[in-house]
């Protein structure tokens, strides 16, 4: 009876870059755009919190029988804080769409300068919406 060879029964270990069918630092990069998305949203959410709660408005179930200029830095406060909740639910929709093209390595939209433009646009809308509410309001 012939022994078999260590080698020959071996199967080759698949290398770490194929279990993840795309290179390592293609998902570690789409991981810092990810957490630095959710960092912009956090710093807008917080700077909404900031701004209705040091402002001087208390929010209370009376807000409509309190005066309009009471109410200003409230409004702009919500209309910040909902700008920061709609930037994290984009930022999680961005990471996995990215993570299931570095996946099927579709490369067919890697140019994906248009979708942070429109969120920039709308963060300027919302911050131009507030000093309206300010000054001319």
């Amino acid at each position: 009876m012939a022994e078999s060879s260590p080698l020959v029964n071996q199967q080759p270990k698949p290398e770490p870059a194929a279990i993840f069918k795309g290179s390592f630092t293609d998902h570690l990069a789409n991981e810092r755009t990810f957490l630095a998305w959710i960092r912009t949203s956090l710093g807008i959410f917080a700077f909404g919190c900031a701004v209705a709660k040091f402002s001087g408005s208390s929010p209370s179930i009376f807000v409509m029988k309190k005066s309009y200029e009471d109410v200003k830095p409230l409004i702009s406060g919500l209309i910040l804080i909902s700008c920061g909740i709609v930037t994290l639910f984009y930022s999680i929709y961005r990471y996995y769409r990215t993570n299931r093209q570095i996946i099927k390595r579709d490369l067919s939209d890697v140019s994906q300068i248009r979708e942070p433009i429109i969120a920039t646009l709308i963060l300027l809308l919302s911050m131009i919406a507030i000093l309206i509410i300010f000054i001319i309001l």
